[in-house]
């Protein structure tokens, strides 16, 4: 039987992507991480002013609820941090990029701890009102999705350690290129992590300081 039709490319004959473009492909996928986010998170604040101002039965709030300012200025006050350093590093190279990383890492985690243990001490349920199921939806998913996020962080921390040890022992420098793509990574990633932080802000402002 003749074969019909011309044969599907060999992998050898596909042009393989410019090797140039690869910076600007993470730099513009660590902007649209923010993109999404940045509509996730706006259904918590749509939630926030819609229930707030309908206030049906009187019960944006029901019973006492009182969120614990101090745990939750200490939160905000570790992501902020650790974005504000691993951005300065990977931005003007103030501090060692793969220090700041580490420190964003060990500080998030301990946030992430944080508002877990701050559900124990509150006085309220997701039940108590609009603004209870707001507050519990909002900071316990900010939580996991900042988990997933400070991953990426740590990869990057991690690649970062994994060339300078092998350049060490092999007593030779970095490709230029994978040196290339490491800052890229490490620029995508700051970006996001800050723009994540600066959502947290406007939650910890909305939630603690404006409030039921």
């Amino acid at each position: 039987m003749e074969a019909s039709g011309a044969s599907a490319p060999s992998a050898s004959h596909i042009e393989a992507e410019p090797a140039e473009w690869q910076p600007r492909v993470i730099w513009v996928g660590g902007r649209l991480l923010c993109g999404s986010i940045s509509f996730f998170f706006a259904s918590f604040v749509f939630a926030y002013f819609y229930l707030r101002a309908l206030d049906t039965n009187h019960s944006f709030t029901i019973g006492p609820v009182h969120p614990n300012q101090g745990l939750g200025a200490t939160i905000m006050a570790l992501y902020v941090i650790g974005a504000v350093i691993y951005r300065l590093a990977a931005k003007r190279g103030e501090v060692d990029e793969m220090a700041a990383g580490a420190i964003a890492v060990v500080l998030t985690l301990v946030a992430v701890a944080l508002q877990f243990v701050e559900y124990t001490s509150l006085d309220f349920g997701a039940a108590s009102g609009g603004y209870a199921a707001v507050f519990f939806g909002w900071t316990s998913l900010y939580a996991i999705v900042g988990l997933m996020g400070i991953y990426w962080v740590e990869t990057q921390t991690a690649s970062l350690w994994r060339v300078r040890r092998e350049g060490e022992v092999r007593k030779t420098g970095v490709p230029v290129h994978e040196a290339v793509l490491l800052r890229a990574g490490v620029e995508a990633a700051s970006f996001y992590w800050a723009y994540f932080a600066a959502i947290g802000f406007l939650a910890w402002i909305l939630l603690y300081l404006v409030g039921p």
